[in-house]
């Protein structure tokens, strides 16, 4: 190949060199150059406005909570969780126990606390074995009594003895205590506020309505760590 075919070559298909040559080097410049930068701004406007859509979340979140009333939250939680404690509190299951009992004319003639049982829904249970004696008269009373207790437990199992008189019997109770450990995980930073719904406000209504309640979750709040005043120890002088 000769310089002169070269040339003759080039006079005869130049209409045709110059556009290919140019095709082709825009093409190059599209692939390498214009595409990545049109990628780069697509994807700058899509994270802009993911920040914008969060920020905008964020405002609404913080509007929400400037608005909550804590005082008033806290003592949502405090129902909440005396109602459906997040441990196995045996102290205030026993208490409460042989207080529902008593008040119904039953005597606790022993309690005893059984091993954990399986776990229903969201919730964990234990079981608590109680013996009672009491009238006879009273024994739906007494399973009433215990079925709507404001914590949630319930009977398993029941066995019923009739003493000679007739009029007394001997209990023996099966009751599932139910509790469930709190969340780990409450959701990202710009996830949504959860709300109470019209049945949670309902039933929070009716916990407080219940003075025994409300006087049992007082007393546990007052005795909390935070609140409880220790005597003060050695004299007030002591060169005296």
């Amino acid at each position: 190949m000769n310089k002169e075919f070269i040339i003759r070559f080039y006079q005869r298909y130049r209409l045709y060199i110059f556009p290919f040559i140019v095709a082709v080097s825009s093409l190059i410049l599209i692939i390498f150059v214009l595409l990545p930068q049109i990628s780069s701004i697509l994807s700058g406007q899509k994270s802009e406005k993911d920040l914008l859509s969060k920020a905008s979340v964020l405002d609404v979140k913080a509007e929400e909570l400037e608005g909550y009333d804590s005082s008033d939250l806290s003592q949502k939680v405090s129902y909440a969780l005396s109602a459906f404690p997040s441990e196995k509190d045996f102290g205030n299951v026993i208490g409460l126990i042989q207080g529902l009992t008593s008040s119904v004319g039953f005597n606790v003639t022993s309690i005893q606390l059984g091993s954990s049982g399986g776990k229903t829904s969201n919730a964990q249970s234990y079981s608590v074995a109680v013996s009672l004696s009491g009238p006879k008269n009273l024994i739906s009373t007494l399973f009433s009594t215990i079925e709507a207790s404001p914590r949630l437990m319930k009977v398993s199992l029941i066995d019923i003895t009739t003493n000679v008189s007739g009029e007394s019997v001997d209990i023996s109770l099966n009751i599932d205590v139910l509790y469930s450990p709190v969340p780990n995980n409450f959701g990202s930073v710009d996830s949504p506020l959860p709300k109470l719904s019209s049945d949670d406000e309902e039933l929070l209504a009716k916990l407080a309505s219940n003075p025994a309640f409300a006087a049992s979750v007082a007393t546990v709040s007052n005795t909390s760590p935070d609140n409880i005043q220790l005597p003060p120890r050695g004299k007030a002088n002591p060169f005296e």
